[in-house]
């Protein structure tokens, strides 16, 4: 069965879903909030009568109305300590965003949402694509391929499940199944933090959490938006449950276009002070062959078709078992290859996946496998491959007196393959089927003194196959409660990069003609390259200013080592003939970074919510080759120069306010804000102009559940790019409707 005939067979089973959905009786609403009132929204607790909530703080034993709002509004989070905890409570810096602020926000994408976070570099690359960083110590060092400027230090994962691309680092996010719909929350947590969730975790972890809501009988969703640019968005989802059991099956399917047609050609690669330019697409022939493969739909930005299957089983409150698979399909046009021709490519990839979790008590096993077929370069033959990830951890939480230990077993293997793809004698990049894989043991304690001093201490020991050497992360926080209200925080840990395929593995040799002169690329595999490693050293306040107000502030410092960048030796074989042989090696580089986050939400009014968030950095480079523009046919370098690091914005921050009118209206503002960029490429010094990007969406309840919507993205219609070579970004709207049964 295809992947499409999959998404109209649940189409159609979600259709007679909601057909049937007035044949269940259901609760009467405030007998149905009494039930689940740790379900109940923002918007739904603020507009419940006052007796009603009086009824709920008896019902549920609580021993005020102040209560009530603190356990809504302080929800329970995870990651912070790979356990359930308060927010409040979480040792380290940490940030959530809600179900409700997603759906509010009109956000398209997974990355699109990030936005409304604080301390997150989000750049759109072309319409639907993001490149994504926490706090940013990207494009390091400058003037490198354009995939090194791909985040390749942070880790994302979907319900314990890291979702990693291990050809260069990063996340695919297209690739991800899930829509916006299926999503809990998402938290996002800073600084180092490989102690628990393994390799790349480095400046921090995006945890995206599914819904698993208890409900009892059936319960069907379908929301579809159309707008300008041909833009389609429909996600739905039929769940089935009650005490013990849910079962929901999901699908989406998304398409955007490009805001532009033409494409950034870049001129003579080989003179590095040439710029390029932007092409009609109707030219596209004159600077490269076989344009046809490589961009057959021009105007696509992205189409993605998935769906998903979820189980889970609550054998007690303690104890449960849940599985989830699903199966996507995805074709983007982005930056990430650099083929030295365009700075666009198409992306394709399909693939599957299956993830198991088991918890008795205190132990918890989850296992989870992702195999497929990704083409990383459309009309490149040696970027295609086969993939597959597989990951396993074991760990276990028990009690003595006040320290609570938590150790635990991991093991992670990885495989890529290009050998199907190579026929008529043709080579690829890795020329057979290569796997990297690591085994770690971890431990932590958290040690609570007297309800008011918590330390934890974890340490995690990981080896590899390549390279050959052990490492160690580690992470040890502080934290004093000051009052009921306030606490302060200390944080100190180390993170290491797990290896990536083209670092330890790739075995290519390229041949280009340029006039006469003939240079054959040999690139060599580096079995002792160093993983890249981050320390961080932080210090946050958070505090309860007053029942509407909240308030998170950081500082943090951190020394980044052992980045790597190709390395090239140049050999004259005759009068027209060159070898090149290429070798990633580890620099002496160093970047040290300082900076200052902050969010504070409040109640404005019982109707207004607001959110204001920032994050101030700046990034020093020690013993860094620097190179300088100084006209159009002359570079200088300087050796082993300080300097501070352009490419990271030095500031990005924003807000959210959300205004909601008797459960039947709501409007949405966010403003996103990036400051300028200066990046050093091969083509030249380039400015990525400041920007501010302003979404707003309108909703209307009009019967039920059921709301029609109107969502505008980018209203300021600052249509300037945002990462460096891509499109420009535009002003959207979008119509939609959303039916709840």
């Amino acid at each position: 069965m295809t992947q499409n005939t999959v998404f109209k067979t649940l189409l159609i089973a979600l259709t007679i879903s909601i057909m049937a959905g007035h044949s269940y009786a259901q609760e009467d609403t405030l007998q149905a909030k009494n039930n689940s009132w740790e379900q109940l929204t923002q918007e739904e607790l603020l507009d419940m009568p006052l007796e009603d909530l009086m009824l709920l703080v008896k019902k549920h034993k609580l021993s005020s109305l102040e209560e009530l709002y603190e356990k809504v509004l302080n929800p329970e989070i995870q990651t912070a300590s790979r356990r359930q905890e308060k927010y409040f409570n979480a040792p380290i810096s940490i940030h959530v965003i809600t179900a409700e602020e997603i759906m509010n926000s009109g956000a398209l994408v997974i990355p699109e949402v990030l936005r409304l976070a604080p301390g997150l570099i989000v750049r759109q690359k072309t319409n639907g694509n993001y490149d994504v960083h926490i706090r940013g110590n990207d494009n390091i060092p400058s003037g490198q391929n354009l995939f090194y400027s791909e985040n390749s230090i942070s880790l994302v994962m979907i319900d314990s499940r890291p979702v990693y691309n291990h050809f260069q680092g990063g996340t695919f996010w297209e690739t991800l199944p899930i829509s916006l719909e299926n999503i809990e929350r998402i938290e996002i947590a800073y600084g180092p933090s490989s102690t628990l969730y393994g390799p790349n975790a480095v400046s921090g972890l995006i945890h995206i959490i599914t819904k698993k809501e208890t409900i009892e009988g059936w319960k069907s969703h379908v929301q579809a938006q159309y707008g300008t640019y041909n833009s389609q968005d429909l996600q739905a989802n039929i769940a089935f449950g009650n005490k013990k059991l849910l079962t929901r099956i999901t699908a989406n399917h998304q398409k955007q276009k490009r805001f532009q047609t033409d494409y950034y050609a870049f001129d003579q690669w080989m003179d590095t002070i040439t710029r390029g330019r932007y092409i009609p697409v109707d030219s596209l022939s004159f600077f490269a062959p076989n344009t046809q493969e490589k961009f057959p739909d021009p105007s696509l930005a992205l189409e993605k078709t998935a769906a998903n299957v979820y189980i889970h089983y609550k054998q007690s409150e303690d104890a449960g078992i849940s599985f989830s698979s699903g199966v996507q399909q995805s074709n983007i046009q982005s930056i990430f290859l650099d083929t030295r021709e365009f700075s666009l490519t198409g992306r394709e990839n399909k693939s599957m996946y299956s993830h198991l979790k088991y918890y008795y008590k205190g132990l918890n096993f989850t296992t989870s496998y992702q195999m497929g077929e990704q083409n990383l370069a459309l009309g490149y033959p040696s970027y295609k491959f086969r993939f597959g990830d597989f990951h396993s951890t074991l760990d276990y939480l028990f009690h003595w007196k006040n320290i609570k230990i938590h150790p635990g077993l991991n093991y992670q293997n990885s495989y890529i393959d290009d050998s199907p793809s190579l026929t008529d004698n043709k080579t690829g990049v890795f020329n057979g089927k290569q796997n990297l894989s690591n085994t770690a043991m971890f431990l932590r304690l958290d040690y609570l003194l007297k309800k008011k001093i918590r330390i934890t201490a974890a340490g995690r020991w990981e080896w590899f196959t390549v390279p050959k050497q052990d490492y160690l992360s580690y992470q040890f926080t502080a934290s004093y409660l000051i009052d009921k209200n306030s606490n302060i925080r200390v944080v100190f840990g180390k993170a290491n990069r797990g290896p990536f395929m083209w670092d330890y593995h790739v075995n290519y040799t390229q041949s280009n003609v340029f006039e006469n002169i003939t240079l054959q690329t040999h690139y060599h595999k580096n079995p002792d390259l160093k993983l890249l490693e981050m320390q961080m050293f932080e210090m946050g306040y958070r505090a309860n200013v007053s029942k509407n107000i909240s308030l998170d502030m950081s500082f943090f410092y951190n020394i980044t080592s052992d980045y790597n960048l190709p390395q090239g030796i140049l050999t004259q074989t005759s009068p027209n003939s060159y070898d090149l042989d290429v070798q990633n090696d580890n620099l002496p580089l160093q970047s040290y970074q300082m900076g200052f986050g902050f969010m504070l939400e409040t109640f404005i009014t019982k109707s207004v919510r607001a959110k204001f968030f920032g994050n101030l950095q700046q990034t020093n480079l020690d013993k860094v080759d620097s190179y300088y523009q100084v006209n159009d046919s002359l570079m200088v370098v300087v050796k082993n120069d300080s300097k501070i690091h352009k490419s990271t914005p030095t500031f990005v921050g924003g807000f959210s306010i959300d205004y909601y009118n008797k459960k039947r209206f709501n409007a949405h503002a966010d403003l996103y804000y990036i400051s300028t960029q200066n990046v050093f490429t091969y083509d030249g010094m380039k400015q990525v102009n400041a920007k501010a990007v302003l979404n707003m969406k309108f909703s209307y309840r009009f019967w039920k559940q059921h709301q029609l919507f109107l969502n505008a993205r980018n209203l300021l219609h600052n249509n300037d790019y945002e990462f460096i070579f891509g499109d420009q970004v535009g002003s959207e709207v979008l119509l939609g409707l959303n039916f709840l049964f």
